[in-house]
């Protein structure tokens, strides 16, 4: 959904950017075509002025990077009574956090060990991958842990 949303605030941002004040022009049936996003500003103060399709751009990005969204999804799955799968899924527009796919995990191990009043836990099995999926790809990390 956020990625349909981002799509539309981007359009909405273009459709404005043509500087022109009256109708674009006409359709078809002689009707006046006029921009999605007037050409119009927001004053903030006396000496800046931000255009609306800027104020759309701004949202747009804001909505696709989101910088205070965790990087990771974590879902987990109990196998049997001392054996879990946990699945890390990263979000599609990161900024940095290559290589902390394995520190999210053993952290989320630590912390279902503990939970279940286990010493310590092992690693069965660890598989680090890209996944091609829209509308970009995503870091997935996934593995399954024995509780000691």
């Amino acid at each position: 959904m956020r990625f349909f949303v981002t799509v539309l605030m981007l359009g909405l941002a273009g459709c404005g950017a043509l500087r022109n004040d009256g109708p674009l022009g006409t359709d078809g049936s002689g009707s006046a075509v006029t921009p999605v996003i007037p050409n119009k500003s927001l004053q903030l103060s006396s000496s800046l002025r931000v255009p609306l399709e800027g104020i759309a751009l701004g949202v747009a990005l804001y909505l696709v990077v989101d910088p205070l969204s965790p990087n990771w999804r974590i879902e987990e799955a109990r196998l049997a009574e001392d054996r879990f799968r946990i699945a890390l899924r990263r979000k599609p527009f990161a900024t940095g956090g290559d290589g902390e796919a394995v520190r999210v995990f053993h952290r989320r191990a630590g912390q279902i060990a503990r939970d279940h009043r286990y010493a310590s836990y092992a690693i069965l099995e660890y598989t680090e991958a890209i996944e091609s999926v829209l509308p970009a790809a995503q870091r997935v990390a996934y593995g399954v842990i024995l509780l000691k």
